[in-house]
């Protein structure tokens, strides 16, 4: 299955009922709305943008002629990376983080990631190691790991460039 706007709609839309009214912050039906009151047709152009094969084990370098690796595939399709909870932090020689990840995969399903992320160096000039161990799927609403606004927030973000006219259009 490939990332359809219908099919995405769907699998967001699925995702935003899992939240109760007592679970936002504020809850107002006119103010929230629909999917947390989300442009789900900008949101589905920026998922699709955001699509990527997603491996339990991977080395990327900042350099031209870096040591770039990829290991096992993790989930055997391709996954669109929604929201990071980092969950502890170190900062030293390197930035090490902990976070639990929300994934939306290829046939529409959400999977709970945890990812151990090392970054050394600058970006432009260093490197970045991640290991992912999947956790489980997100399936009902004791799953949840995150709260509705940090949702939004996170899915408005990934619209900046759309708004900005920076992203690539995709027919959906």
């Amino acid at each position: 299955m490939l990332f359809k706007e219908r099919e995405m709609s769907l699998a967001l839309t699925k995702l935003f009922e899992l939240f109760s009214p007592s679970d936002y912050e504020a809850f107002d039906e006119e103010e929230i709305g629909y999917a947390g009151g989300l442009c789900l047709p900008e949101v589905c152009m920026a998922l699709k943008d955001a699509v990527q094969t997603v491996y339990q084990y991977s080395v990327t370098g900042g350099y031209e002629k870096s040591f770039d690796y990829r290991g096992v595939e993790l989930f055997n399709q391709r996954g669109c990376l929604i929201l990071s909870d980092v969950e502890q932090m170190v900062f030293d020689e390197a930035e090490t983080t902990y976070a639990t990840e929300l994934w939306l995969l290829e046939d529409m399903s959400f999977a709970i990631v945890h990812c151990v992320k090392m970054k050394i160096g600058s970006e432009d000039t260093g490197y970045v190691t991640e290991y992912r161990a999947f956790k489980k799927p997100l399936e009902i609403s004791e799953d949840l790991f995150f709260s509705p606004e940090s949702l939004i927030e996170e899915l408005e973000s990934m619209c900046v460039p759309l708004w900005e006219h920076e992203a690539t259009i995709y027919e959906l």
